[in-house]
Parts: structure tokens; sequence; C-alpha cells
């Protein structure tokens, strides 16, 4: 960043502030920060994030709970004295005006300076005349259903200058193959805030595994009787094991119909064989903050403190796929960037992926992108904290010691998209009985992911 200026009154506090040449050339402008904050279409919280917010650094002070607003708390430390948090509609009719008219306004070199969202195909539970249908569910869109395509058309500011002078995030300690997928060859544009990869948990005692990073799905039919098991056990993100299946530079598919054909085609005629072939129970496991990871809770035959074996869902081409789950960035058109990205390293940084903020965007999802977390001595906001409103989300040893291992052999990672639901959708439509062939199903999934990507 070039032109930097320090503010003296910061700096007496002991935090740097970000005033560059373009900001002050833009003092002019007095107009509030504006912060969209688009987590809870998908999230599995159900407490409003408004709320939340609004009592964002509480603690249980004689007897009673008490906080200050996210805002504040952000000028508190230092930063922008005017923050205007935007929250994303989650119901289906306003969020489908709401995000029409904003990506108007961004069309027109407008919106938010900020952005913090969700990726991929959320969900939440129907509404009718204010009353919640339970067990009813309504997909929602991501703002941005592509966050790679939109990065190639620069939406966003590019962010390696201001990097250097963070305060608050530690990039050395954010997983870096997690946050390569906010990078284009043209430099880092966004900032993965969690992340999640597709596993299959098996009991130490039964399954011992190695993460690979040359390992095929199509290896894993062939190696002994549990593995092939592992290959066909994902669900939700089935379609990492034909990953990377989105070519963004020419807008299409990256991945065939036949090997389409061919994946769904092991993964639904040897069920029944590849369970009777390992005999051992098993979880379909993807990587997430719990409130208590138990996973006896999914399968009796778990204890508690079983020694875990997880393996990941390899990809076609070797080696398996880190799914982004959230991520912030900064409006290349924005007015105010140097107070922006004031922000955005704040929600990077250790203290606010612990908070209340990140369990929307990790309970029972996914986990922070921040290394080290989730530990006795550095646990994690799952909603339900401690007496003195401490966090208390953590793994225990026999699992961490899985994850690590996971996350330090992450092959490539990507945004996860509305790709992502169609995959797994395929895979239902596929179980269920049907006039048309097998071929017939996968060839119209294909055409409508292939229209889908190419149109967005």
């Amino acid at each position: 960043m070039t032109g930097c200026k320090k503010n003296k009154n910061l700096e007496s506090e002991g935090v740097s502030s970000y005033v560059s040449e373009e900001s002050a050339a833009n003092e002019e402008d007095t107009s509030p920060l504006r912060v969209l904050i688009d987590l809870e279409y998908g999230s599995d919280v159900y407490v409003r994030l408004q709320d939340e917010l609004e009592n964002y650094d509480k603690e249980y002070v004689r007897g009673k709970w008490e906080g200050i607003s996210l805002q504040a708390k952000i000028e508190d430390m230092g930063g922008p004295s005017s923050v205007e948090i935007e929250i994303a509609p989650i119901r289906e009719n306003e969020r489908d005006v709401y995000l029409t008219s904003l990506r108007t306004e961004m069309m027109s070199g407008g919106g938010p300076d900020v952005f913090v969202c969700r990726g991929g195909t959320g969900f939440h539970e129907k509404e009718t005349n204010g009353k919640i249908s339970f067990g009813e569910w309504i997909e929602s869109e991501p703002l941005f259903k592509f966050p790679q395509q939109a990065m190639k058309r620069n939406m966003f500011l590019a962010l390696e200058d201001y990097i250097k002078k963070a305060q608050f995030m530690e990039w050395e300690k954010l997983t870096p193959v997690v946050m390569d997928a906010g990078k284009t060859e043209k430099g880092q544009f966004l900032l993965p805030m969690t992340y999640t990869v597709a596993t299959t948990a098996f009991r130490e005692s039964d399954v011992e595994h190695t993460p690979s990073r040359d390992m095929k799905w199509e290896d894993m039919l062939s190696d002994g009787p549990h593995m092939p098991l592992a290959a066909i056990a994902e669900v939700e993100l089935i379609g990492n094991g034909l990953a990377p299946f989105a070519d963004y530079e020419h807008d299409k598919l990256a991945v065939s119909e036949e090997e389409m054909l061919r994946y769904y085609g092991v993964k639904l005629d040897n069920r029944k064989k590849y369970n009777e072939e390992s005999g051992v129970p098993y979880i379909g496991f993807d990587l997430k903050v719990m409130h208590e990871y138990d996973l006896s809770i999914y399968d009796e035959s778990f204890n508690k403190d079983d020694p875990i074996t997880l393996v990941p869902l390899y990809s076609r081409n070797g080696g398996y796929m880190a799914t982004v789950t959230s991520f912030a960035g900064i409006n290349a058109n924005t007015k105010h960037p140097d107070e922006a990205f004031w922000v955005v390293d704040y929600l990077l940084g250790e203290e606010c992926q612990r908070s209340i903020l990140y369990t929307f965007m990790t309970t029972n999802q996914a986990v922070p992108t921040l290394e080290g977390l989730m530990t006795s001595g550095k646990a994690v906001s799952t909603g339900f904290e401690d007496d003195n409103g401490k966090p208390k989300g953590k793994m225990p040893d026999n699992l961490y010691e899985q994850f690590c291992a996971v996350r330090d052999n992450i092959s490539f990672a990507d945004f996860a998209t509305p790709l992502d639901r169609e995959f797994q959708k395929l895979y239902f439509d596929l179980l269920e009985p049907s006039t048309k062939s097998r071929e017939d199903v996968i060839h119209d999934a294909y055409m409508r992911m292939s229209m889908e990507l190419a149109e967005s």
C-alpha cells in the first residue's frame, strides 16, 4: 500500500489505522461504512443474528448478560466510528427482492463496502403467516453464486498490500491452501473465513489411514475392504469426488457426463456390497464445529472417547478438496477502502473467529480458517457459552489430531456454489423410481448445471 500515513491518536492507543492517499482523496465522503452480513440463510443457529450482534461482546455481570454492539466494539478498538451493518433477509420472497435490488445497485457502481457472505445453497424452514413450518425446508441462493467468477470480473478490491499491514489477522496461521481459493493470478481478492472437508469417520480400531495428496477416488475402490465404503459414504458434498468440477476460465463444467455416470453408478450399485464387505460402523462427517463432539449421537457403535480415523473423499484427479463455506471481501468501488479493510482484518483475527458471529458460519457446518482453534486454550463459540460468557467449543484430543492430519494435507480448495446442491440433488433423484433412464437423469442434471455456470 503506497503513501500510508498513521493516525496519531490511534497509534497512542497501540492500534494502527489504514490511511492511504486514496482514502485522503475521499475524506469529503462522510457516508457510513456499509457492511453486508449474509450468513443466516443457511445457518444452523436458531437465534437472530441481529440480536447477537447488538450484544456482541457480552459478559455475565451481576446476574445478567451485558454487552455492546459489534459497531461499538469496532469503534472502541480504534476502527471506523460510523459503521452500518446490513443483514440480508432469509425468507424467500423478501430475499429474492432484496438480492435483485442489491445486484442492480452493485452493477451501477454502488453497494456495500464490505461483504461477509455464506457460499452455496442455504436452507431455512418455511414460514407461513408468521409461523414456522418445522420440517419444511426452503432453498435459498447466495448473493455471489460463483465467487470465482465474481473475482474474475473485478468486483472486489485487491487486498495483498493491505494484508501486509494487518494488525488482527495472523496471515501465516490462516490455512494457506484454503486462503488460496480467494486468489487469482492478479492477487488476493477474497478472504475465506470458514471451510469444510468431506470425510468418513471410522473407529481407529477398525480402520487406519493417513491422508494422501496423491490418492484418487478410483484408487479408493480397490484399497482394501473399508476404503470403497468411504468412497461412497458422502452425500452432502457428494460432488467433491468429481472435483475440480468447474472450469471458471471457460465458464463450463470440467467434468464429463461419462465421468458422472461412472461415479454415480458406483455409488448407487454398490451400497449394500461395500457395507457388507467392510462390516464396520462409519459416519459421514464433514469437518465442523459442534457443541459437543460425541459421534455416538450418530451411531451408538462409537464411544465418545474412541480413537477416530477420518478418511477424506478423494477427488477424480488425486488429493482432496476443501470447500470454502463463507468469506469476506471488499467492494472494488468502495469509497472507504482503508476503513473497510480495518473491519475485514478484525473479522479474520482470533477474537472474531472465536466469537458468536462465526457460530452462524461454523456450528454443525464448518471450521474457522485460523489454525490452533477448537482446543482447550482456544475454544470457539457454539452459541452455548459457559457461565462467564466464554466460548467452550473444542474438539476432543482423539478427533483434533485427525482433524489436523486432514487439514494439513488438503490439496486444493474452492468456494461452495449451487453446483454442490445440484450434485446432491442428482443423487437423491437417482434413488427415486423414474420412467427416465439413469443416463437421461444425469444428462438433464448435467445440462442444468452447465447452463447455470454459463449464465451466472
